[in-house]
């Protein structure tokens, strides 16, 4: 029942064939899952990805989250935006279980699954897509190590796999706060053994997921992450106090219905919005979980206790996590975002609000703790439409600080009025909830019923806030146009692509000022027909110097800061250096070394054009170097087939000719064919990255590095070089696995030794 209601925000979309899309969805994980799934088909394992970039690893690994697996089995959106959302409702059901744990009735605990489920901060989870992945297996985490803590052999296996298989989805950070929360309720001070076996239960966890782990551990060593983050950048997206607010309005910071067209908290957050849109979990659950806390403290300690630590950690800079930060080493610092520790925080709330359900389902004491809270916080938010007519000074000085400058006084007014009618729904609703509590105070309804009805207003309420937080569109949008497609395929010499940034243009925000209220069709189309990255692996388009979203890139494929289209004359070398033959954009592209070549009218674009410009003499993508320099690149230099820096090189050479010949190219795999006049250096302008294995004629030889491009040194004549990726860590976390797996087999199939209790039942 609450697996069924969780899935209701996502049922009408699904039902017409539309996709989740809203945010990385459509330009990061779409693309990437694609990818995978295309190798996996055709029973590769792609761990290169040669599309972004000038070649660097893949964004994640390809198949390391079994449920991704069944991309393989129809490489569609439409399946993959299906599997996505139910997560959703597999967090309702995997939290109903751990609420039965805790001695909750069955509809109780589907209370419990509901509030977990249905709260804005999982549903947000949900276009950040391995966040929700995560957010589903937290709750059997928590409670596989609960179980494993008791004893039981095969309790503390299942605990491990469900370790495993959380960790698998790369969504790290939640999963540790699971782990934590799942140690801090497993510990029993009495037996200081269950410590031991809810740590060894995620120890074998953790080992079973080394290969996703470690081959990601090694990914991040190439990027900005391996240098570790400033500190500013780590606590960035800190959660401000102010933003709390949220958990009890939901629109805030925006109508989540319309979050395309009618978000206004751009103010307070980098690229305009939050890393997780809503906190929302509304009064009634607030005032569910305070009423646990005062009434079954027995219970709710420890659940109150990890929630407030991690409240001050996603809090950030705002509760003095700085100067913590400063004292820490900076390779340390891989991870960022305060805010998603706001994820332990919202599990035990909803957990906490469960043990609310129940409590004033049997004790008329939390009865009327419930009724007095209710009544106070929604009577508070009620009220909120009279504000302006009782502190108009007040409300004029919220109105013009609160909401971006640039925006006319009369749709900050509308988007005020929004927002205070938003928190009075949201009131009303508690207060209706309170007068259950009240019927039920008098006698007037059973406890049970009037704990369900409760439950059944929370719930309503988190549907009603939360029901518009993941927009869905027609799947068409998101692919290449037919049109831009067969220009491209039209055109001598295509190597790589770059592309001027859609957002990055005037003609983008005239044709956008004309679709107000439904411009997100337009931009998903023009981020397509222009290829901008991620877009361009679905189409097979090779692309360089696009814009890093996951600092994960390495430093040397980026532009340097304030290179782009609004000076081709600085850009053009760029390219040149990158491979890069053709530039796409949606203004017209003039400039030196750039020749127009082809002005695309895409009809769902209109009135944009897609104009196409090839860059003069591009670096090939594979050539026999003339001339060869036995040390790094000057600043500013670019390798190419007149005179390459091989560093490694064994000696400096002039006046070499040859040719290069493909024979095989996958993505983690290259084999070439090589002629040359004397020994040189053959170039594959793709990135070098740890992990990249080359032979010779059958002969491993080393990998050079020519900049941040690979090279081989080849003898006089015809050889055949074979290049083959395998990512650092993949062999020692294979290993780890193997060995956990052993491990748990033994501990599983080994019998288990009878507790004095169960020798004396039998």
């Amino acid at each position: 029942m609450a697996a069924a209601a969780a899935f209701l925000p996502f049922a009408r979309g699904v039902a017409a064939g539309h996709v989740l899309y809203f945010r990385d969805l459509a330009i990061l994980f779409y693309p990437y899952r694609r990818y995978a799934a295309e190798g996996l088909r055709m029973g590769q394992l792609r761990y290169w990805d040669p599309f972004l970039h000038e070649g660097v690893p893949l964004l994640y690994p390809p198949a390391a989250y079994p449920v991704d697996l069944l991309h393989a089995l129809w490489p569609d959106l439409r399946w993959f935006s299906l599997l996505l959302a139910l997560h959703v409702p597999l967090a309702a059901a995997a939290l109903v279980l751990l609420a039965r744990r805790f001695g909750l009735s069955p509809i109780v605990a589907a209370a419990g699954g509901l509030f977990y489920a249905l709260g804005g901060f999982v549903l947000s989870s949900v276009n950040l897509y391995l966040h929700v992945q995560a957010a589903a297996w937290a709750p059997l985490v928590i409670l596989g190590l609960r179980a494993a803590a008791r004893g039981r052999r095969r309790a503390l296996a299942g605990a491990a796999v469900a370790v495993a298989v959380m960790l698998s989805t790369i969504g790290v950070e939640f999963s540790l706060q699971a782990i934590l929360i799942g140690l801090v309720l497993a510990v029993r001070p009495r037996r200081p053994r269950s410590a031991a076996r809810a740590l060894l239960a995620s120890a074998l966890g953790m080992a079973l997921a080394a290969p996703a782990v470690l081959v990601m551990r090694g990914t991040m060593a190439g990027g900005e992450r391996a240098q570790g983050f400033p500190v500013d950048v780590v606590l960035n997206q800190s959660i401000h106090p102010f933003t709390l607010v949220q958990v009890l309005v939901a629109n805030l910071y925006g109508d989540l219905a319309r979050i395309p067209d009618r978000w206004w908290g751009s103010n307070f957050f980098d690229r305009g919005f939050p890393y997780f849109l809503s906190l929302y979990l509304g009064p009634t659950v607030v005032a569910l979980a305070a009423t646990a806390l005062c009434v079954d403290r027995q219970r709710t300690r420890r659940v109150a206790a990890v929630a407030l630590v991690l409240l001050i950690v996603s809090l950030g800079r705002w509760a003095g996590l700085g100067a913590l930060l400063e004292m820490v080493p900076a390779s340390w610092r891989m991870f960022r975002y305060p805010t998603k520790a706001f994820f332990g925080v919202h599990l035990c709330l909803a957990l906490l609000a469960a043990l609310g359900v129940q409590a004033i389902s049997r004790r008329a004491m939390a009865r009327r703790m419930f009724v007095a809270i209710a009544l106070l916080l929604g009577a508070t938010l009620a009220l909120a439409p009279i504000l302006p007519r009782v502190a108009p000074a007040a409300a004029a000085w919220f109105v013009g600080h609160f909401f971006p400058p640039a925006v006319p006084t009369a749709t900050r007014l509308e988007d005020f009025a929004l927002l205070l009618g938003d928190a009075s729904r949201g009131g009303l609703l508690a207060l209706a909830a309170a007068l259950v509590g009240g019927l039920a105070l008098l006698g007037r309804l059973h406890g049970r019923l009037a704990g369900a009805l409760v439950a059944a207003i929370a719930a309503g309420d988190l549907l009603r806030a939360g029901a518009g937080l993941n927009p869905m569109t027609d799947p068409s949008v998101l692919r290449t146009s037919p049109e831009v497609m067969a220009t491209l395929r039209g055109q001598r010499g295509l190597q790589r692509v770059f592309t001027c940034h859609p957002e990055a243009s005037r003609a983008y925000w005239r044709a956008r000022g004309l679709r107000p209220q439904s411009h997100e069709a337009l931009t998903l189309a023009a981020w397509a027909d222009t290829l901008t990255p991620d877009l361009n692996r679905p189409a097979h388009v090779p692309s360089a110097l696009g814009e890093d979203l996951t600092s994960l890139v390495p430093l040397g494929r980026l532009l340097p800061s304030g290179a782009g289209c609004g000076d081709f004359e600085r850009l053009v070398p760029w390219l040149r250096g990158a491979g890069v033959s053709h530039v796409l954009s949606l203004d017209p592209i003039v400039g030196a070394g750039l020749q127009p070549v082809a002005d695309v009218a895409v009809p769902r674009l209109s009135p944009l054009h897609v104009f196409v410009a090839a860059v003069s003499e591009p670096v090939p993508l594979r050539f026999v170097a003339a001339s060869v320099r036995a040390e790094s690149p000057p600043a500013g230099a670019v390798t190419a087939p007149e005179r390459a820096w091989v560093e490694g090189a064994p000696e400096d050479v002039d006046g070499a000719r040859g040719s290069v010949r493909s024979l095989r190219e996958e993505p983690d795999h290259v084999e070439l064919e090589v002629q040359a006049n004397r020994p040189t250096a053959l170039i594959v302008l793709d990135g070098t990255f740890p992990g990249w294995r080359a032979s010779l004629d059958g002969r491993a030889v080393p990998i050079l590095r020519a900049g941040h491009h690979r090279a081989v040194w080849v003898p006089a004549g015809t050889s055949r070089v074979r290049m083959d990726y395998r990512p650092r860590g993949l062999r020692a976390g294979l290993a780890l696995s193997v060995l956990a797996a052993l491990g748990l087999g033994l501990l599983s199939a080994s019998r288990e030794a009878k507790t004095p209790r169960q020798k004396s039942g039998s």
